[in-house]
């Protein structure tokens, strides 16, 4: 099985972002000149302390722009950036990426906030962030977290979809695609997997889905931005469930 690598280094120039790894992090001038960055905050959560940080950066007529994966984007003049990444460390804040990947987790309020939902929605997606941020994918990998069958965050549009269940399980859909020209539902694969099983699963997906990607290289081309769904049309589903069975029917994750 490829074992998966992370990179977090890269190096702002000044003109534009380097890391060896080839991640393509969220720090990118827009057609204004004016240059983006994307801080990767899981389930959109902030502290007021980091919020008045961002404040800060952008200033009192400055704008921060919410994603559609609940992250604030942050507009700055290109001279401000290296002084704007010393003062998201200092709160704990981290840029996200864009590609090739771990994106941004989307999340839903869940259990404690909405009466309809059915688990832990904004924890696992901090434990799925701390797990796999910077983990160095074939493209970009989008995760969603849903409470209920509400489904807030469109779980089946993500490549990798979780919704709550009763007592503490989820159920799992990979192969979404929200964007595009031709976006997509995923497929459900597996109901009632229990919340301390999701890390180990999520992983083995990752790998699985490395390890056809790599070997997909020459049929997909060059160069080919090989999301999950592409690697599924070439591979099927019957690779991806055999590998999460294997880590469901490990006693050690049981």
């Amino acid at each position: 099985m490829t074992e998966l690598r992370r990179d977090d280094n890269f190096q702002w120039t000044g003109e534009e972002v380097e890391c060896a790894s080839g991640i393509h992090w969220a720090i990118a001038e827009q057609a204004n000149g004016i240059v983006a960055i994307i801080v990767n905050s899981p389930g959109g959560i902030l502290t007021g302390k980091q919020m008045r940080v961002l404040a800060e950066i952008v200033g009192e007529d400055g704008v921060i722009k919410n994603t559609r994966r609940m992250a604030p984007m942050l507009l700055i003049p290109k001279e401000k950036v290296g002084a704007a990444l010393e003062q998201l460390q200092t709160v704990g804040l981290r840029v996200a990426n864009l590609h090739k990947s771990v994106r941004n987790i989307a999340a839903c309020p869940g259990k404690g906030f909405s009466s309809n939902s059915r688990g832990d929605t904004l924890g696992l997606a901090q434990l799925l962030d701390e797990a796999f941020y910077g983990t160095i994918l074939p493209w970009d990998f989008k995760i969603g977290i849903s409470g209920c069958p509400r489904n807030c965050t469109g779980v089946q549009c993500n490549d990798l979809g979780l919704m709550a269940e009763p007592r503490g399980k989820y159920s799992l859909w990979i192969g979404g695609s929200e964007a595009g020209m031709s976006p997509k539902h995923g497929t459900l694969v597996q109901k009632g997997i229990r919340h301390e099983q999701i890390i180990p699963v999520v992983k083995r997906i990752l790998e699985t889905y490395t390890a056809e990607a790599e070997k997909l290289e020459g049929e997909l081309g060059e160069g080919a931005r090989a999301k999950l769904y592409h690697v599924l049309e070439k591979t099927g589903f019957e690779r991806f469930e055999q590998a999460i069975e294997e880590v469901l029917n490990n006693p050690v994750v049981k």
